[in-house]
């Protein structure tokens, strides 16, 4: 018992009570303490939430990586890059998709029969894709159906998720019939040409050359050209470890592509079908060296389209790149442009210097 002023007697409970109180000063204080704590936790947070999603976007190139060495083991080649038109299509003219009804491999802009589909399409079989790939037909009519050549339409339609990098997107059709895309690209080696279309012109070298169109022999990946793992088949050629001659663990095989946030299904790289753009920026990419998504250019409302040829990523710092031997490695935005260049290439015979990678 206590004596209070006037000398009555309060219990020592009463007293104690009073004093488990917080004052309001004691109260705002712990609340800007947990304010800091979640300041400083949350970036933590969204770290490992992106190395995790940076983990599974690896996985994904792993397994496109697995894939095509399998196709490769079937088919004694690596698989194929797009095409369009279709060379082989002579019984069937009139359905060739080109202005002038003539069935070459050289036009805009997409293949007539799943021959020309993507490399991507190509490789689903061994990545447990199979499903989609038998919705693929072979049968006439190729062209100007409902469903598409080869039902190319209904094949588009169906969404991947190995072709999403999680980083950036979730599977996602667009347009009015909601067709896929691909965050993946084919590296198809060295562009004679401008890296899109805002720059006005050839940047020097290693990252630019003398102007050549896009569907054409030094644009496309060939062997005796500076080519890429991912080939254009418009001359029956077609890529073999063996033609890899600068190794299988320094020639890229598939990458991320870079594409703007504000250009999803719009860019020139992402407004075509994942499964036949014909040999086009969606699919394949070229040695330019690699942009983040938020450095690429996005043109203004009502603007003209941007042809994207960059390799790039939505991660923070770099990009994930898939190899012909089927590892994966994760590489910075700021890589020396000329090492990039070597790795984008299968034949250079240059010696790439590991210190700058």
């Amino acid at each position: 018992m206590t004596t209070n002023i006037r000398g009555a007697c309060l219990p020592a409970t009463r007293l104690l009570s009073r004093r488990r109180a917080f004052t309001l000063v004691e109260l705002l204080v712990v609340i800007a303490i947990i304010g800091v704590l979640v300041g400083l936790l949350l970036p933590a947070v969204q770290a490992a939430r992106e190395a995790a999603r940076r983990m599974q976007c690896s996985n994904k190139l792993k397994q496109m990586g697995l894939a095509s060495l399998n196709f490769e083991s079937a088919y004694n080649k690596l698989p194929e890059g797009p095409i369009d038109g279709d060379r082989e299509a002579v019984e069937y003219p009139s359905e060739a998709p080109t202005t002038a009804g003539n069935p070459k491999d050289d036009v805009c802009c997409r293949a007539s029969t799943r021959r020309g589909w993507s490399a991507q399409y190509k490789i689903l079989p061994f990545m447990e894709g199979n499903n989609i790939y038998e919705l693929g037909r072979d049968d006439p009519p190729f062209w100007a159906t409902q469903s598409g050549n080869g039902n190319e339409n209904v094949v588009a339609q169906q969404l991947v998720p190995g072709f999403y990098c999680p980083s950036r997107r979730s599977p996602k059709g667009y347009g009015s019939a909601f067709y896929g895309r691909t965050d993946y690209a084919g590296s198809a080696g060295f562009y004679h040409g401008r890296p899109d279309s805002v720059i006005d012109f050839i940047p020097e070298a290693p990252l630019g050359a003398p102007a050549e169109g896009t569907r054409t022999a030094p644009n496309g990946g060939l062997a005796r050209q500076r080519g890429g793992a991912i080939v254009w088949p418009g001359l029956g050629d077609k890529r073999t470890l063996a033609d890899i001659t600068d190794g299988t663990s320094m020639s890229l095989l598939f990458s991320e592509k870079a594409l703007h946030p504000s250009q999803h299904g719009l860019d020139g790289g992402d407004n075509e079908r994942w499964n036949n753009a014909g040999w086009d920026e969606c699919v394949v990419r070229w040695h330019f060296p690699p942009r983040a998504d938020q450095e690429t250019y996005a043109p203004e409302e009502g603007g003209s389209t941007n042809w994207n040829r960059y390799f790039g990523a939505a991660h923070m710092g770099g990009l994930n790149a898939g190899f012909c031997d089927g590892s994966v490695r994760f590489y910075s935005f700021s890589v020396d442009a000329t090492v990039w260049k070597q790795l984008c290439l299968i034949n250079d015979g240059e010696v790439i210097d590991e210190g700058k990678l």
